[in-house]
């Protein structure tokens, strides 16, 4: 998996948190637990980065009809079909597809 660690904006002002590994995974458990509890869950798979060359395939979950439809909403459909987010992310839980 590709890291962008080194991308991201750390500074002050940023929304950006870092944490430490073990934070990271228990936050993640905590989504995947709250999402497996649903009844159903709604998921995009879209692409980040509107520029082919720089593209990551990700799986957006979320947990309401309308966050889908937003994270649908706000993407760049390409010339086959392909989408590509433009701006933010909201989805409940994000990872790489």
């Amino acid at each position: 998996m590709k890291t962008t660690a080194n991308e991201l904006w750390w500074g002050k002002g940023s929304p950006n948190i870092e944490m430490d590994e073990h934070t990271f995974l228990v936050h993640r458990e905590r989504a995947v637990d709250y999402l497996n509890s649903l009844d159903k869950v709604f998921v995009n798979d879209q692409f980040l980065n509107w520029d082919p060359e720089h593209r990551i395939k990700v799986q957006i979950v979320s947990a309401r009809a309308y966050h889908s439809l937003f994270m649908h909403n706000i993407n760049n459909m390409g010339k086959d079909g392909d989408v590509a987010l433009f701006f933010g992310l909201s989805g409940r839980a994000i990872r790489e597809a």
